[in-house]
């Protein structure tokens, strides 16, 4: 009965969850494709960090 209800429950909110984790995956992308464009020293400190050779 158990798996049943998991079933179901699966199958009711699969759509909401395949539509959020997509969408949270074009964000990632979107973000690393920005930090790409802008290049991975930009927007840091001009401080360089302990240990950075």
């Amino acid at each position: 009965m158990i798996d049943e209800m998991w079933m179901r429950g699966w199958a009711e909110n699969h759509g909401r969850f395949s539509a959020d984790l997509d969408r949270g995956l074009s964000q990632i992308a979107q973000a690393w494709r920005s930090w790409r464009r802008r290049g991975p020293g930009a927007g840091g400190s001009a401080k360089p960090r302990a240990g950075a050779h």
